[in-house]
């Protein structure tokens, strides 16, 4: 028997965050969401951790950027207790940070498979095939945008995504 998908809401969507408490997508209306899977281990954490949490103190008032840490692609081998060390204490991040979990294929957590199925989010089917991908998602709950791991989030064209929507 096979199953139909259909559009969901991102505000219908939660997840556990690497605090022990929970990330609930409803809590975010009227505001953008940055989405991003980070690895600690990548050779572009530094940068990559640095400038998302220099964009959040720019634009909290109305942008929410939640970090899925994932060793999907082999760069954050660490517990979430490891992670969370290293992302509040070495780059002193104040933005939501999930637990850790899988952003590809079958085996993705409930938002990278959102953000992956067309059916789903109405925008565009999607992999993430890097550590570092973000995803734009309007006021509304819109998917606009998705953005390459080389696109640094200070970068002109993702700022002005930002601005744009």
């Amino acid at each position: 028997m096979t199953s139909l998908a259909w559009v969901v809401s991102i505000y219908s969507l939660s997840v556990n965050d690497i605090n022990g408490g929970s990330i609930d997508f409803n809590n975010y209306r009227g505001k953008k969401i940055l989405v991003v899977n980070t690895a600690t281990g990548s050779p572009a954490a530094s940068q990559q951790i640095a400038e998302l949490q220099q964009l959040y103190q720019q634009y909290q008032d109305s942008l929410v950027i939640i970090a899925f840490p994932s060793n999907s692609f082999g760069n954050e081998p660490g517990t979430n207790q490891e992670i969370k060390a290293i992302m509040q204490g070495t780059y002193g991040v104040t933005f939501s940070v999930a637990v850790k979990s899988s952003v590809k294929g079958d085996s993705a957590n409930v938002i990278h498979s959102w953000l992956s199925d067309k059916l789903q989010n109405e925008m565009m089917n999607s992999r993430t095939i890097r550590d570092f991908q973000k995803y734009l998602i309007d006021g509304t709950g819109r998917l606009v945008g998705k953005f390459d791991s080389s696109t640094n989030p200070l970068n002109a064209s993702l700022l002005n995504a930002i601005n744009q929507f």
